[in-house]
């Protein structure tokens, strides 16, 4: 394995680690919340919002992965994740800083 390839699939675990924290932090969150929740709750109803958008964005990452492993289209999925915060945002970028495209 070259040293792109291996900063390459390091920056892919990363990524897959920062999304599925998202998603346990969510769920955790969702469980914890107080029984039962009403319909028109919005807090409750961003929180499955937002867990059906990381988990949508998962799979997207998962194909992504498979079909096209470049360091720009790693790049481009970061830079367009709304799954991820500014700071797990900036950690990954500057991971994929030097790796070559």
């Amino acid at each position: 394995m070259t040293g792109a390839s291996h900063q390459i699939t390091a920056a892919c675990a990363a990524i897959a680690r920062e999304l599925e924290a998202r998603e346990s932090r969510l769920c955790a969150e969702i469980d914890s919340y107080p029984v039962p929740a009403a319909a028109g709750d919005t807090h409750f109803n961003r929180l499955l919002g937002e867990r059906a958008e990381v988990f949508a964005e998962l799979g997207r990452f998962a194909a992504l992965r498979e079909e096209y492993p470049q360091a720009v289209t790693l790049r481009t999925f970061v830079l367009n994740s709304r799954s991820l915060d500014a700071e797990a945002r900036q950690r990954l970028l500057a991971a994929l800083h030097d790796v070559n495209s």
